[in-house]
């Protein structure tokens, strides 16, 4: 028996999309300066919330866990043929990931945390040990920040995982609904605070795993019935992928916009997603698989 969709998730995951193309439109096409940890809640979101949606939809379900780890990592590996031919590379650049290198980066960690939840289930089955587990993930990342050693792959495959205890866990979409307005202000400060932080690194980085709790609680109390939010982020992979394809053709032949040209190809942009959304949505779960 499937479980009703959870809005405020779809929602979500619309707004993450909405900041990926945002980012990849002004990275590809303008040459404004500024500061990519302002977009890190994006990525970070976008595997936090997998790891959500596993635990919440997928937990048990073995076959359906492989097929999107599988789906993931293909599409990671037939995106990534060109860089696999044209630029050297060492199979540990591979393992602990390097965004100057592969494209579609962020496909590889989660087709990583999608095997992994499979033995998570099988070991961790408290909340208690969840917990635990989580801060000592958590302090081996931070330990590694001060011992200048960085895995894009292994922070993003943490992030994922405390996703998934979340989502196991508790219901964050019944929190949010319990949310009062004197709390409120306090959810609005999380999500603005890490903005004013110049570099997320070590502990703060926990910071922004904050901010994107944060800024689901506010979509969850304010545009849970987005409609718009709601279709792009009920196909939020499939877009994620074919926006990023089509953003990198098109800056082979066109490299630079103003900013009014930025402004109008932005919504455009936006639309143009929400329109494929809508004429492909199924009423489907779980919906990440697609």
């Amino acid at each position: 028996m499937q479980r009703e969709r959870i809005t405020s998730y779809d929602a979500f995951r619309g707004l993450l999309l909405v900041g990926m193309v945002i980012f990849h439109i002004v990275v590809n096409f303008s040459n404004i300066a500024f500061d990519q940890n302002f977009f890190y809640w994006v990525p970070l979101g976008f595997m936090l919330f997998l790891g959500v949606i596993i635990g919440k939809f997928l937990d048990g379900k073995t076959k359906k866990i492989i097929i999107l780890a599988l789906k993931l990592l293909g599409i990671f590996l037939i995106l990534n043929i060109p860089n696999f031919i044209l630029k050297n590379y060492t199979p540990a650049q591979l393992m602990i990931g390097n965004n100057q290198i592969f494209s579609f980066e962020i496909l590889l960690p989660m087709s990583v945390l999608s095997f992994l939840s499979l033995g998570l289930n099988k070991f961790v089955k408290t909340r208690k040990t969840a917990l635990i587990l989580s801060i000592i993930l958590l302090a081996i990342l931070t330990y590694l920040y001060t011992i200048n050693i960085y895995s894009y792959n292994l922070s993003f495959i943490i992030y994922g995982i405390i996703g998934y205890f979340l989502g196991k866990n508790l219901d964050i979409d019944d929190i949010s609904k319990k949310i009062s307005n004197k709390i409120f202000p306090i959810i609005i400060f999380m999500s603005l605070a890490p903005f004013f932080i110049i570099n997320y690194t070590g502990i703060l980085e926990i910071l922004i795993i904050s901010q994107v709790l944060a800024m689901y609680f506010i979509i969850a109390k304010i545009f849970s019935k987005n409609n718009f939010l709601i279709i792009l982020g009920t196909h939020s992979l499939s877009l994620y992928v074919l926006h990023i394809v089509i953003i990198k053709i098109i800056s082979l032949f066109y490299k630079t916009a103003s900013i009014p040209a930025l402004i109008i190809l932005i919504p455009i942009s936006l639309f143009a997603c929400f329109i494929i959304a809508k004429f492909t949505q199924k009423k489907e779960l779980p919906n990440i698989s697609r």
